[in-house]
């Protein structure tokens, strides 16, 4: 899923992370289209880490991997509001315990990296990789062109 929201009126994000998760449920729900799909990579311009969203964070309170402050994901998204937030916040829910797409997996770049047993020790995967937002972008791309199905906003909801 590639979701730019930057530039989203942010009264159309709720719409927007709704109909997210009814493409997908249809997509992923579908014999042909989801036949051994098992994880849902997001890549989005949203300045935190999916982790934030997950489990037991908090909407509106996303830290880095490091979990001592905002990770930029974006240079360019300056101004992040509730609404944001909460949108990923849906698409999250639905992928939690009891959600329609609890089934698979949602996940992200910074989710992947921090868990990935081939960085540990080998670099400062936060600061080198993680820290720097272009990196981030190209290391976000460089997964979704790999993808089995592909899934981006519509004029709508996405920049």
């Amino acid at each position: 899923v590639h979701w730019r929201m930057e530039n989203v009126p942010v009264q159309n994000l709720a719409w927007c992370a709704a109909s997210l998760v009814s493409t997908l449920h249809a997509l992923l729900h579908d014999d042909v289209t989801g036949k051994d799909v098992r994880h849902v990579w997001l890549a989005t311009d949203h300045t935190r880490p999916l982790s934030a969203f997950m489990d037991d964070h908090d909407v509106g309170m996303a830290k880095d991997v490091r979990d001592d402050g905002p990770m930029r994901k974006s240079s360019t998204f300056k101004t992040v509001s509730l609404e944001h937030d909460d949108a990923i916040g849906i698409l999250a829910e639905a992928f939690q315990s009891g959600g329609e797409l609890e089934a698979w997996k949602l996940t992200d770049l910074a989710g992947q990296i921090r868990h990935y047993p081939y960085v540990e020790g080998r670099f400062d995967v936060n600061e080198t990789l993680l820290g720097d937002s272009g990196v981030f972008g190209i290391l976000d791309k460089l997964v979704v062109v790999q993808a089995r199905v592909f899934v981006s906003g519509s004029t709508d909801c996405s920049k």
